[in-house]
């Protein structure tokens, strides 16, 4: 797998991101928010939405299991015949700013929606990202019909 840092954790990058996505927001607005994250789906995690374009999403799979893993999320994943679906149960990166205080940003979470999105963009399958609070989500890749 591409992405798999083994060095150490450092936590303190959801802050970097939480606030830059705050910063950007206020200054440029959502859209551009919205493109910039669509822009490292597509360029920066490049083999990812490659191999989801060629309908495998086991590279997903393994990127979301290393880092929830890796931070300390709680979450179970599964596998039924054209669905994959994880749902975190602790996002490592809300129970940090949580634990530090830090008003989470209202599009954090919003930008894993339009990252699966673009991720999935081009391929067999939808991505579909229900934010459910309290650092709680479900993300679902879905083989389109036909």
């Amino acid at each position: 797998m591409r992405y798999a840092e083994t060095g150490e954790v450092h936590l303190d990058f959801h802050r970097t991101i939480n606030g830059t996505f705050t910063w950007l927001r206020e200054r440029y607005g959502q859209e551009f928010v919205d493109d910039l994250v669509r822009r490292t789906a597509l360029d920066v995690y490049r083999s990812i939405h490659e191999d989801l374009k060629a309908g495998d999403p086991d590279q997903w799979l393994e990127h979301q299991r290393h880092f929830l893993s890796r931070e300390g999320g709680e979450y179970e994943l599964h596998r039924d015949g054209d669905e994959v679906r994880l749902e975190v149960h602790r996002c490592p990166a809300i129970a940090y700013l949580e634990s530090r205080g830090i008003p989470i940003d209202e599009g954090f979470c919003h930008a894993t929606v339009v990252l699966n999105e673009a991720l999935a963009e081009g391929g067999p399958f939808t991505a579909t990202t229900e934010v459910l609070g309290g650092g709680r989500c479900r993300q679902t890749l879905r083989r389109r019909a036909g």
